[in-house]
């Protein structure tokens, strides 16, 4: 769909949508049918399809958490909403405070959610992997009533080859629209510097690289075990080994210092 859809007018030193475009986009809408009143958003993947989905894109949503739970710990209080998604704009995590979690659930946005127009209407994740141009929408240029209350900013996160690999949007009911698009900016940069990271370590094995790339991506030691049929005492092993092989003094630190090798 993105390759079929016209390049956007931006102003570059804003990020801001012309009218014109709105009007084009708020068009496609109508052909997709998509109503301003819809209360859900239309294409959510199924329980099964999402954990599918999420495993093929591990590497990124990794890099992802880290990288936003950065910002995170520096924004207490902040009501802002932190959305990720692959190349093709569906939601691979989001993370905001739990209520303002919830509250996107109930609407169907999540993991697995797509954001394209024919999903979400208009919105700044599919102008921005339509333009390859971050971009940012007020509350009243969402064609969804259900994303009026929100200003929305996102980035294209792009590998150092130059390859679009996914989305990054900061959303928030208030505060200035400038500073969420001067923010999402930099962390989509460092997040495109991640991806291009090929550097390898050797003597970590296929196993420990499993078990670290489920721990990074939030999972238990129990829920690691149950999945790779293994103990929980083999889960600490492996990841003990794998931080002592990259000289990390906790299994936490380990993470970021693997992602800056290549290893996830």
């Amino acid at each position: 769909m993105w390759k079929t859809m016209q390049p956007a007018r931006i102003a570059e030193d804003t990020g801001a949508i012309t009218r014109e475009w709105l009007a084009q986009s708020y068009e496609r809408c109508r052909t997709f049918a998509v109503s301003a009143n819809q209360e859900r958003l239309r294409d959510v993947f199924g329980e099964g399809e999402t954990k599918e989905f999420l495993q093929r894109h591990g590497r990124l949503l990794s890099y992802g958490r880290l990288v936003v739970e950065e910002y995170l710990a520096d924004l207490t209080g902040a009501r802002n909403l932190f959305l990720l998604t692959h190349a093709e704009g569906r939601v691979l995590g989001l993370w905001a405070d739990p209520e303002i979690v919830a509250a996107a659930s109930e609407v169907g946005l999540r993991p697995g959610t797509s954001l394209q127009e024919a999903s979400a209407g208009t919105n700044a994740v599919a102008m921005t992997l339509a333009t390859g141009s971050a971009v940012s929408l007020t509350g009243d240029q969402h064609l969804c009533h259900l994303f009026r209350d929100w200003s929305c900013a996102a980035a294209p996160i792009v590998s150092p080859e130059g390859d679009l690999v996914g989305c990054l949007d900061i959303s928030a009911a208030e505060g200035p629209l400038h500073e969420k698009r001067a923010l999402v900016r930099s962390m989509a940069r460092e997040l495109g510097r991640l991806v291009g990271s090929t550097r390898r370590v050797h003597g970590i094995t296929p196993r420990q690289r499993e078990v670290l790339a489920l721990f990074a991506q939030g999972a238990s030691y129990k829920e690691i075990a149950q999945q790779l049929r293994i103990s929980v005492k083999t889960v600490e092993e492996h990841l003990d080994a794998t931080r002592n092989k990259i000289g990390t003094k906790s299994r936490r630190a380990c993470i970021k210092k693997a992602i800056e090798l290549g290893l996830l």
